[in-house]
């Protein structure tokens, strides 16, 4: 894979800059070439850089953990997946990979004074004071599942990249005249009179005769159809059933073992406890208190003014590089001498030590023969979708080559686009496998899809044998929702006559409280709206407020809200005085700048992936979410 070429930077200037005649650009998302890198272990390849599943887990895990907290309960890897946390995790991953690359060929570094610096800027760890508190800055690590030492590595890139983006972005003026103007036209405010005819007035309309209905239904029947149906034949080769046929050799079982052995094993763990202190007067006093027979969160308490960080279990990785060497070194519980980083210096106490232990093959066997049995099953699973493939090539027939091949013929009657049954029930099988869907949807009567790939290591094929076109369903079966459907009709189209009516007469000169409706004595004066509020008073209209925008003073309008029509009309047009505003247009022109500076980054990204390439291996990022495979059944 190509690195960076030289001069690259220069040539991406010039591309930013120009990109300012473009007002906005499609943010660059996760849409590049999705291969099979070969090593699973691999989750995508930028440059000569690999993220591998361990991080994209991690990232992945950091994200789950911060939506679950919004939620209020857990969410795992595979709801992640389908609220699109997968995606936006790559993207973050494979930028960090760009601008890394970008960095090691400018010569980027940080120094421990540039991270001190940005860590003191923190908000999240100042106290009520405004000052750094080291103990703060640790809770808020610990209850984010962020060692130290990631947090200092992704500060550091992220000092890295803003070095770039400022070099990129940095000279992107915005005139004090377009600010001026998107302040007038933002801030503009519309008052308006008006009065509104609720739905709730025709409650009690008689229900629709069976004629009325039937010719509601002539008209609308577009509206009520049934979707389409598939007749369809197909052959999953999945490597979970397979595997329960494959008995695996000793030899092979071994071989599985010492592939995992390091995954299964545990390494090296302790349970620890921190004081961090502002020198290191301070922290030898500490130690000295410590060393004397004095608790460890009473010390903590007296000499920085909070308790103790629980740092939880941690392995040596986890810590920052000047700690872990001495707090591994401990043979026995107890605490450290004192030790500085670029945080403070430390004390730690290590409260449990849990040993190093390495995997034992036979209290693991059970899981690594299952492991075998489905990597053997994955191997022939290979071999027999080759001879899938050729065989319906070679224009063998999808049962004939099911028989050939020693393979259940699978077939679903009457299966929609969602995978359901003519009841909108789902489907046993592959029918709400997406990939199985998406081939579906693209098969046309009488014909074979290709061989494709399923992200556990499976494959499929199928056939459509037959079409039923989507079509209107019957009257009878639809009857209870054409009626309500007709009954809300009938209601808006007396309200929106009402409505019009009383608009005629305030346009013919009748003042809008004296119309001929009972409703008038509901009149609102002077309701400020604003050009982005989606509500006329309480009333819910996006519409009317639109139209309203385009009106002039005096204008009569009437339009659909949420329960009910309005007759409105413009009593006045509000528009700022933008000297004495200044502030306000300081913070648009701020903003039109952001802007522009995200379009450019936006470029710049594109500008980088293109130059460097990128890859991303999806049956990777599948075994992240699902490490044991997914079962359609």
């Amino acid at each position: 894979m190509a690195h960076k070429k030289p001069g690259l930077f220069k040539r991406i200037v010039v591309i930013a800059l120009f990109s300012l005649l473009i007002l906005s650009f499609a943010a660059w998302g996760i849409q590049d070439i999705f291969l099979n890198l070969g090593s699973n272990q691999v989750v995508a390849k930028v440059g000569d850089i690999e993220v591998t599943q361990t991080e994209f887990s991690n990232g992945l895990t950091r994200e789950t953990n911060s939506i679950a907290q919004q939620l209020g309960r857990a969410i795992d890897f595979q709801e992640a997946q389908q609220l699109g946390l997968t995606n936006r995790v790559v993207s973050q991953l494979v930028s960090q990979a760009l601008f890394t690359l970008q960095s090691e060929e400018m010569g980027l570094t940080v120094s421990e004074a540039q991270l001190k610096q940005e860590i003191l800027k923190i908000d999240a760890f100042k106290n009520e004071l405004g000052d750094f508190d080291p103990n703060r800055f640790q809770n808020t690590l610990y209850q984010a599942g962020i060692s130290e030492v990631a947090f200092l590595h992704d500060l550091a890139k992220d000092i890295e990249r803003q070095q770039i983006n400022n070099a990129i972005t940095n000279a992107i003026p915005v005139p004090t005249k377009l600010a001026e103007q998107l302040y007038t036209y933002t801030s503009e405010k519309r008052l308006v009179d008006y009065i509104e005819i609720p739905y709730s007035r025709f409650d009690n309309l008689a229900q629709p005769t069976d004629s009325e209905v039937a010719s509601y239904y002539e008209a609308e029947k577009q509206n009520y159809l049934a979707p389409e149906f598939k007749s369809v034949s197909y052959l999953h080769l999945d490597p979970k059933e397979v595997a329960k046929t494959v008995t695996p050799t000793e030899e092979q079982i071994e071989e599985e073992f010492l592939a995992q052995k390091d995954s299964l094993s545990l390494p090296d763990r302790r349970k620890l406890a921190q004081m961090l202190l502002s020198d290191e007067a301070q922290a030898k006093e500490a130690h000295e208190k410590l060393l004397g027979g004095a608790e460890f969160n009473l010390v903590a308490k007296e000499l920085t003014g909070s308790d103790s960080i629980d740092l939880g279990t941690m392995e040596q990785s986890d810590l920052l590089p000047e700690l872990g060497p001495e707090v591994f070194s401990l043979s026995s519980t107890g605490v450290t001498t004192p030790v500085q980083s670029p945080l403070g210096w430390h004390i730690i106490l290590v409260e449990e030590i849990s040993p190093a232990r390495e995997a034992i093959f036979e209290e693991v066997r059970e899981q690594v023969t299952k492991d075998a049995a489905l990597r053997l099953a994955t191997d022939e699973l290979i071999s027999l979708a080759n001879q899938l493939d050729d065989e319906i090539a070679s224009g063998t027939s999808l049962e004939e080559t099911s028989n050939k091949l020693g393979q259940t013929l699978l077939s679903y009657t009457e299966i929609d686009a969602e995978g359901h049954d003519r009841d909108g029930l789902p489907l046993i099988g592959l029918s709400e496998n997406s990939t199985f869907q998406e081939v579906l949807s693209q098969t046309g009567t009488d014909a074979d899809s290709l061989l494709t790939e399923l992200g556990d290591g499976g494959y499929f094929i199928l056939k459509v044998n037959s079409v039923t076109p989507a079509a209107p369903r019957e009257l009878q079966e639809i009857k209870s929702e054409l009626t309500l459907a007709w009954l809300e009709n009938r209601k808006n189209e007396e309200v929106k006559k009402v409505a019009e009516k009383l608009a005629d007469e305030v346009r013919n000169g009748t003042a809008l409280q004296a119309v001929s409706d009972e409703a008038a004595e509901l009149i609102k004066f002077g309701v400020e709206i604003n050009r982005f509020s989606s509500n006329v008073g309480e009333a819910l209209a996006p519409a009317l407020v639109r139209d309203i925008y385009k009106a002039q003073k005096g204008d009569v309008l009437s339009g659909q809200s949420a329960d009910g029509y309005l007759i409105a009309t413009v009593s006045g047009i509000v528009q700022a005085d933008i000297s004495e505003q200044a502030e306000a247009i300081d913070d648009v022109k701020n903003s039109v700048e952001g802007s522009y500076k995200n379009d450019v980054y936006s470029q710049y990204l594109s500008a980088l992936r293109q130059d460097v390439g990128v890859e991303i291996n999806q049956s990777s990022i599948e075994q992240v979410i699902n490490p044991y495979g997914t079962s359609p059944y």
